[in-house]
């Protein structure tokens, strides 16, 4: 048995503890589909390519400064999957946290397994077999261009006039993804489609926390269900 002391503080550090979950829960849900017509057809979902170069975050210099950085703070977080998302869920610290690289093939598949249970799904990191198409029809495939969410702040006076609910912190996020859908025997491109996301929003004290994840979610959810959705119906016209 724990000694009570120990015991107890074990029992405040289970109650501080922050949970890690993945960047968005699978699958996307998607608009009614029709009921699914001819045979399962294979897919083959490839890693994306990541063109977001090696900066992870920029740091505006003014913040560094003692004094001129109680007027304005700002930083841009170019890999925000990996920064991750802090919130809350039933009632405990939680972060959302991942690579985008391999979270959105993963959620782009489990999306097509919810609509279509019996097709075949593959899912790979490996380029050469991404471009053969391994025993697919269809080769879905695409692009990470930018994820970026700017944050500037102002501690003076708009921190402190916070308390009265005026907002302190003004976000943008800047994201783009693109989608291509082809025939794996030939490499004709069948569909393909740029997704961008480009809004602000302002964060005080009592709101906005979950503004940065709302926005980012928003661009995963709407590039998800577009895709699967015309994935679904070029396969099948296909077929």
């Amino acid at each position: 048995m724990l000694p009570r002391g120990l015991a107890l503080a074990s029992l405040v550090a289970a109650g501080c503890s922050t949970h890690l979950s993945p960047l968005h829960e699978a699958p996307i849900h998607l608009p009614a589909l029709p009921e699914a017509s001819g045979p399962p057809v294979p897919l083959l979902v490839c890693r994306f390519d990541d063109l977001r170069g090696d900066r992870l975050m920029t740091t505006s210099p003014v913040g560094l400064i003692p004094g001129p950085n109680l007027l304005y703070m700002g930083n841009t977080i170019h890999y925000v999957d990996r920064g991750g998302f802090a919130g809350s869920k039933n009632g405990r610290p939680q972060v959302r946290s991942g690579d985008l690289q391999t979270a959105l093939p993963d959620l782009l598949a489990a999306t097509i397994r919810e609509a279509r249970p019996d097709w075949p799904i593959e899912v790979t990191a490996s380029p050469d077999r991404c471009r053969a198409g391994g025993d697919a029809r269809y080769v879905i495939d695409g692009a990470i261009r930018r994820t970026d969410l700017r944050l500037h702040s102002n501690a003076v006076p708009l921190g402190v006039l916070g308390l009265l609910g005026v907002p302190f912190t003004f976000l943008s996020f800047d994201g783009e993804l693109d989608v291509e859908i082809r025939r794996a025997d030939t490499g004709a491109i069948a569909w393909r489609h740029g997704f961008r996301i480009d809004e602000r929003r302002a964060v005080g004290l009592y709101y906005g926390h979950k503004a940065a994840y709302t926005l980012f979610s928003s661009l995963l959810q709407e590039t998800v269900a577009h895709s699967v959705a015309s994935a679904i119906h070029i396969a099948e016209r296909g077929a």
